[in-house]
């Protein structure tokens, strides 16, 4: 193993030793790692305190991946005889570091201030398969899952909003997290809106699972088995037995049923559930870019030991308006290429007729805007629309609007929303009123102006409108 690491060392230093000493926008070794370097001072004024000041903050932020992600494996080109199927896709080995300080000393020590971290493995799937002909024995593998969730409220913010899964993210990897991911705190009603009434997620209650099925153009069926524990002490014998169905009847057209019950869980003190989903979604091109995508789904669950049935009904629409797989970043959002672009409306609904909705909007101003140099987002949310429980419906909105001149030299924008006060998860009854009228100017290339005036009124209940006189500010930023 000792050999393996020095190999891994001697090959990084040849990389960097092979890079030139100024390559432009990025730091890059074997065409694979990249060095990104931020420094900003802001200015601020802040008109109701009379206050003024400087931050300044310094960061950077190596990303080096031992080689570009891809899929490894074995994929036998026939099956005509028994052969191995080991897919891991989308799979990179990587090592991903920050240094950062802020104030006004930039010494080394200051920028050295971080903790080692361990090389990463990301992936987007892994499957281990004995393969003949159309029909599959998976050994291990993440495609066939002890999950029932077919259906939740959905939006072009999703992974926004889940920020938490990312890994650098919930393991505080990235550089200056908290202002550079899920930047405006979606969904805005926070726990007032349930995006997810089912979830009957049994991964992390198994010691294994086995699953068997086949393979077709049109369909696919796996029938699939997980035990609760090890042989030797799986003492009640709790085990899982679930199927996954896919058809693609037309092209275009795809829909999915799973589900799968729980055996003698109740025996081993746990919940003993039996679930089902399904979920259909098509998506029609109106042209090359302009792709509407509706979509429905109903997820089932009963518990046995209770008694208790739950179930969730949902469905929305997309309009993708640069193509179903295109993603952007964006400064006021999100640093992540996270984001599609377009509209998207969608609610939800459960067995107590609680119901919620989620309408989103996303373009970034350029010139293939939809509206070319015309950008912005929104995101409208309602909560317990049907006001169940005695209580009012929740509401909340933000929006911001902009229009990039001199070919995205200067943007011009303008930003509103209308909050609840949520305080240790309990709404006050107050509002929120927040208004934003800013420039965002980028004369010249890795430099870049933001001047905005800031302000955030308060609708209380107790003493009606409460006026902030509002922050002033300018950013100026470097950034390669």
């Amino acid at each position: 193993m000792k050999k393996y690491a020095v190999l891994l060392f001697i090959l990084a230093e040849a990389l960097y030793a092979q890079l030139p000493p100024d390559t432009g926008s990025s730091l890059e070794a074997g065409k694979t790692a990249a060095l990104g370097v931020e420094a900003t001072t802001t200015f601020a004024w802040d008109l109701e305190k009379n206050s003024t000041g400087l931050l300044t903050r310094a960061g950077m932020e190596l990303i080096f991946p031992l080689f570009p992600g891809g899929n490894w494996g074995v994929y036998p080109e026939d099956a005509e005889t028994p052969a191995v199927r080991l897919a891991l896709r989308n799979a990179s080995f990587l090592w991903w570091v920050t240094y950062q300080t802020k104030g006004g000393n930039y010494e080394q020590d200051n920028f050295n201030s971080w903790t080692a971290r361990p090389l990463i493995l990301t992936f987007g799937s892994f499957n281990a398969d004995v393969v003949w002909k159309n029909y599959f024995f998976r050994i291990a593998g993440t495609g066939t899952e002890m999950r029932t969730d077919m259906v939740s409220i959905r939006s072009i913010f999703d992974e926004v909003m889940d920020v938490n899964d990312r890994f650098y993210y919930a393991q505080d990897q990235a550089l200056w997290r908290a202002d550079r991911y899920n930047i405006q705190d979606f969904p805005l009603l926070k726990g007032f809106i349930t995006r997810d009434y089912v979830d009957q997620d049994y991964r992390g209650n198994v010691s294994g699972t086995l699953a068997a099925g086949a393979e077709f153009e049109t369909w696919s069926l796996a029938l699939k088995t997980a035990s609760k524990a090890r042989g030797e002490d799986n003492t009640d014998n709790a085990w899982l037995i679930g199927a996954d169905i896919e058809l693609v009847p037309i092209e275009n057209l795809k829909a999915g049923l799973t589900g799968f019950a729980a055996v003698n869980y109740d025996k081993a003190g746990e919940e003993n559930p039996y679930t089902a989903g399904a979920s259909v979604e098509y998506r029609l091109p109106l042209s090359e870019l302009l792709i509407l995508a509706p979509f429905a789904g109903f997820d089932f669950y009963y518990e046995k030991k209770s008694e208790k049935t739950q179930w969730e009904a949902g469905g929305g629409v997309f309009l993708y308006t640069r193509g179903y797989d295109y993603k952007a970043s964006y400064r006021i959002l999100d640093y992540d290429d996270v984001i599609p672009l377009g509209f998207s409306a969608s609610l939800n609904t459960d067995q107590d007729s609680n119901m919620n909705a989620i309408i989103s909007w996303f373009d970034t101003p350029d010139r293939d805007s939809l509206i070319p140099w015309f950008g912005g987002f929104l995101q409208a949310e309602l909560g317990n629309i049907m006001g169940n429980g005695g209580k009012k419906m929740d509401y909340a909105v933000m929006a911001q609007i902009e229009y990039a001149l001199f070919e995205g030299k200067i943007t011009p924008y303008i930003r509103g929303g209308y909050t609840p006060e949520i305080k240790s998860g309990s709404r006050t009854g107050d509002r929120f009123i927040n208004s934003a009228l800013g420039i965002y100017i980028t004369p010249f290339h890795n430099f870049s102006v933001d001047i905005s005036y800031k302000r955030q009124d308060k609708q209380t209940v107790s003493n009606g409108m409460v006026l902030n006189n509002g922050l002033v500010s300018a950013a100026f930023t470097i950034r390669m």
